[in-house]
C-alpha cells in the first residue's frame, strides 16, 4: 500500500471513531452509553466480538447493576478480579494489542467466545480517574489486531468513554473519586 492509501484509511478510521465519540456525548444514561458504544464499535468497524470487562470491586457495584439491567450489556459483560486484570493489562491507561496465543487474556473474555478470538484490542476504562475495567474488541483473524499497531484512536475513545461515564455516574456512587490517574485495584 502506498502513502495516499494509508492516509485515506487512517482518515476513515478517525472519522468512524469521531462519529462513535459524538454519539456517546448525547447519551443520557450509563446503560445507553455502553449500549451505543458496543453496538456502534461493532457496526462501524465490523468487529465480531465487542464486550466489557469490569473489575469486581465495591467501587463498581452500581455500574455492574446498571450494566446487568440491559440484556445486550449483560450478554457482553465479563466481571474480573482486579489482580487478574492487572496481570494482562499492567500499563495503565494505554491500550493493549495481542494476537496468536491469547491464553493469558482468556480471563478478560466472556466464556462463550474465548475460543473463537485470535486477536484482540483491550482499552482500559476509568471512573473518576480509577481503573474499572476495559472495552475489548476481538476477532477470529490473527491479522485484525497485531502487536505494534497504533492505539492512539482507541486510547482516545477509551478516554472519552471514561469521561462520559464519570459525568453520568457521580462520585457519590460507590465512594468518592480518587486522585486523577490513580490505579486502585
Amino acid at each position: 500500500m502506498n502513502d495516499p492509501d494509508i492516509l485515506k484509511m487512517n482518515d476513515e478510521l478517525a472519522r468512524k471513531f469521531g462519529k462513535i465519540e459524538a454519539d456517546l456525548v448525547a447519551c443520557r444514561g450509563v446503560g445507553e452509553l455502553f449500549e451505543r458504544l458496543l453496538s456502534g464499535s461493532g457496526e462501524a468497524f465490523g468487529i465480531p466480538f465487542v464486550w466489557l470487562s469490569i473489575l469486581h470491586d465495591p467501587k463498581t457495584e452500581t455500574l455492574l447493576r446498571i450494566l446487568n439491567d440491559s440484556e445486550l450489556l449483560r450478554n457482553r459483560l465479563n466481571v474480573i478480579e482486579p489482580s487478574s486484570f492487572l496481570e494482562v493489562c499492567p500499563d495503565g491507561p494505554s491500550s493493549v494489542i495481542a494476537s496468536g496465543n491469547l491464553r493469558p487474556f482468556f480471563r478478560l473474555m466472556p466464556p462463550n467466545v474465548k475460543y473463537f478470538i485470535r486477536s484482540l484490542a483491550v482499552a482500559p476504562l476509568a471512573l473518576h480517574g480509577r481503573l474499572i475495567g476495559s472495552l475489548n474488541h476481538g476477532d477470529a483473524s490473527l491479522e485484525r489486531y497485531k502487536p505494534g499497531m497504533g492505539t492512539t484512536l482507541l486510547d482516545h475513545l477509551a478516554a472519552t468513554v471514561s469521561g462520559r461515564l464519570s459525568d453520568l455516574l457521580p462520585p457519590g456512587e460507590n465512594g468518592a473519586a480518587g486522585p486523577e490517574g490513580k490505579r486502585e485495584a
